[in-house]
């Protein structure tokens, strides 16, 4: 509430009591009262103009500052209303006392029982102050917590993206040199192609933004054409992605080292064909299960983590924690014929 605002609701007050109680000279009194209310608001806005001199101080420095601000408004106000009242424009209220005692001592008694009301109307109007004051630093603190905690988690998963495209490219790397090295160039043009689709739509979002599950499905299957090239006839793909799926949003490349994985702790590590199946499906009315799992391992020789295995892990389980919190999770273990991975997020779009 502004100081305007603070002293013309006491003047609606003050004279609605003043007409309930049938008092004389209703007009005389609101002229008298409304410009003792224009001084009220210009002692007032001193007041303000001397905290706001203060803002860098603590809450308890400027409430003290404010509450001595208010003695000397308080003694100039208390003054000009009993000389307005009692001295320059007599009421007909007080027009008695006058008469009956000595009228310099009722004047100094007048001034003295208005130091001690005025004095709280002043302090309530600078509390008033400091404590909107405070609130709005208070949310403005908030804010730029708020905003602090969103600009780390946006670096955050910025870093932990581009984990994953160097580590990506360097696989792609390795797999086409050595398609090079063995004299299969049309595997390795075709593969040149894929990577620069791959990497093309890879590379052309935010790096913090959510797609489509259907593009980060075509994501995969551009990298997986990548490593079949590579692999041949050893890699065997299966998906299982309903269409009606395909818009709920994902974090871009969330099942990129799910799949890096699949391939290079499931189909490298053998000369048998693997199959390697990626789906999808809800996991209740809010959540979406993603599942890459292999068969990279035969019965009675269960796969054990490789070294390097959970570093991918950990980088999806960070990126999850960054983007949902304890919402987003990843369950990761071996089945009877691989590994299985799941990623359970909310399910937006």
């Amino acid at each position: 509430m502004s100081a305007g605002g603070f002293w013309l609701v006491w003047l609606v007050l003050v004279t609605a009591r003043a007409a309930a109680m049938g008092w004389p000279d209703q007009a005389g009194m609101l002229v008298r009262r409304s410009a003792l209310v224009a001084v009220g608001v210009a002692l007032t806005l001193l007041i303000h103009l001397a905290l706001t001199r203060l803002e860098r101080r603590s809450l308890p420095a400027r409430a003290t500052a404010g509450f001595a601000f208010a003695v000397p408004a308080t003694a100039l106000f208390a003054i000009l209303n009993t000389m307005v009242f009692y001295r320059w424009f007599p009421v007909p209220s007080v027009a008695g006392d006058l008469a009956r005692w000595d009228p310099d001592a009722v004047i100094v008694t007048a001034i003295a029982d208005g130091l001690v009301t005025w004095y709280f109307f002043f302090a309530a109007w600078a509390a008033f102050y400091l404590a909107v004051g405070y609130v709005g630093e208070v949310r403005a603190a908030e804010r730029d917590a708020a905003a602090s905690r969103a600009d780390a988690r946006e670096a955050r998963l910025a870093m932990l993206r581009l984990q994953v495209e160097p580590h990506f490219l360097f696989n792609a790397l390795n797999a086409l040199s050595s398609l090079v090295a063995r004299g299969e160039t049309k595997p390795a043009l075709v593969m040149v192609g894929d990577l620069a689709a791959f990497l093309r739509a890879g590379l052309g979002a935010e790096m913090t933004e959510d797609i489509p599950l259907g593009d980060e499905v075509e994501l995969q299957r551009l990298y997986l054409a990548i490593e079949k090239a590579r692999f041949g006839s050893r890699l065997d793909v299966e998906w299982d992605i309903p269409e009606s799926l395909h818009g709920v949003r994902v974090p871009a490349l969330i099942l990129q080292p799910l799949v890096e994985n699949a391939v290079k702790y499931g189909v490298a590590r053998t000369s048998t064909p693997v199959r390697i199946r990626i789906a999808a499906h809800r996991g209740g009315e809010d959540d979406i299960v993603l599942t890459v799992e292999d068969d990279g391992a035969t019965s009675g020789d269960l796969p054990k983590p490789a070294p390097g295995l959970g570093i991918g892990l950990a980088n999806v389980r960070s990126r999850l924690a960054a983007r949902y919190g304890d919402v987003g999770t990843l369950s990761s273990a071996a089945t009877k014929s691989g590994w299985r991975s799941s990623v359970t997020i909310p399910a937006y779009g």
